[in-house]
């Protein structure tokens, strides 16, 4: 499903954008309120790019839920195969795959961090200010390998990664749930939207970011209808409109809460993002335009390159806006973003292409173990035969 590595490479490319465009002390004041700003002037370029559709290009936490969908539905298509799925190899296999590429980033963003030095009353703004480490130490180290942080003071991106382990850790209970109540879909949808709605009105993450994992699950256990319904609707005559209009609609909904007013409104419209990141990716893989555009390398390689740009852009967003400070953050983000991209491209090659190949024999190593240790027990366990009693002649 080369599209969904296309939408994987535009989501990476977005919160890039997001975190290059909180350089603006105007926009990062529409995120980290600080005293003497109220966020982007009426009218100004920062205020067209944070409450209107414009905001898709800087839509950082949003692309997350994005993501979240996506993990969901492409860890669960291995499992529903009808190969048989090796769960020993699995989870110390998920553990490497993101915990080695997480450490080496920390280290990354430590050695930048002692390079150019993080004061704080330098900072470019808001966000940069509560995503230094002035006093870099080995403490302070140790603590952000901690993987229930949820706020990384070192490279603010880690907070999601703990959410992803979380739902590695819990997919055979998602995808059961998923499977026993897939003839009741809309229910699902109802639930997880109600879910997320008290996760974002309590501020309990868990009820916020573990339902668009489970229903990127629910969307890999209902593939065959969603292939017949995108079929189906690709066969009429004005199925491209029909396609275009979800695309956009999925699009608007996932950024709606910030072009409304305060109140009840923004958290409900924050509550059908996961809905929209699910439209979002049954557009990609059912609407042949988009998923032939989404296929070509370009958008391949920022999809391959994903999860390491995501690791790395932020350190070298914040290093580079202290250490260019008196150029702007217009110069400093236009710079960065290339940095980023040949940065994440690098690590990718030298650090998470090799982790991907080091959690395969991981896993494989723990799952033979596993399996000679079951065998061995097995073998012990096995009763043997009675020693045959002596017969009456014989005594």
């Amino acid at each position: 499903m080369t599209s969904l590595d296309g939408l994987r490479g535009i989501a990476a490319l977005i919160v890039l954008a997001h975190h290059a465009s909180l350089l603006n002390p105007a926009i990062s004041g529409a995120y980290v309120p600080v005293p003497g700003s109220s966020g982007p002037a009426a009218g100004s370029l920062a205020w067209w790019f944070t409450y209107t559709p414009l905001k898709l290009f800087t839509a950082g936490p949003e692309a997350v839920v994005v993501f979240f969908v996506l993990s969901g539905f492409v860890l669960s298509l291995p499992v529903l195969s009808p190969r048989a799925f090796d769960w020993m190899a699995y989870y110390p296999r998920r553990i490497v795959r993101i915990g080695l590429p997480v450490v080496c980033s920390l280290v990354f963003a430590a050695a930048l961090a002692l390079l150019v030095p993080q004061i704080v009353a330098n900072a470019m703004s808001g966000w940069v200010a509560t995503t230094s480490v002035p006093d870099l130490s080995v403490e302070t180290f140790i603590g952000q390998l901690d993987p229930t942080r949820t706020y990384h003071l070192l490279n603010n991106p880690l907070w999601s990664i703990y959410w992803e382990v979380a739902f590695s850790v819990m997919l055979p209970l998602f995808l059961g749930l998923a499977v026993w109540l897939r003839r009741v879909w809309p229910l699902i949808l109802l639930v997880a939207t109600a879910t997320v709605f008290l996760g974002v009105d309590s501020g309990a993450d868990g009820l916020r970011y573990l339902p668009p994992f489970f229903l990127g699950v629910v969307a890999a256990v209902l593939l065959p209808r969603i292939r017949r319904l995108g079929a189906t609707v690709s066969g009429w005559r004005l199925g491209w409109a029909v396609w275009l209009l979800a695309l956009i609609g999925s699009a608007l909904l996932l950024i709606a809460h910030w072009m409304v007013g305060p109140g009840v409104v923004p958290l409900a419209l924050t509550a059908l993002q996961p809905l929209a990141a699910l439209g979002l990716l049954i557009c990609c893989l059912e609407w042949r335009p988009l998923a032939s555009l989404l296929s070509h390398q370009p958008f391949r390689w920022a999809g391959k390159i994903s999860f390491s740009l995501y690791l790395v852009h932020v350190p070298i967003i914040v290093t580079l806006s202290y250490a260019l400070r008196d150029w702007g953050p217009t110069k400093v983000a236009a710079l960065a973003i290339p940095v980023a991209l040949i940065v994440g491209t690098l690590f990718y090659q030298l650090v998470e292409k090799r982790s991907h190949t080091l959690s395969k024999l991981f896993g494989a190593t723990v799952a033979r173990a596993f399996e000679r240790r079951s065998g061995a027990v097995a073998a012990s366990a096995e009763p043997t035969a009675p020693a045959e009693l002596p017969s009456r002649a014989s005594r």
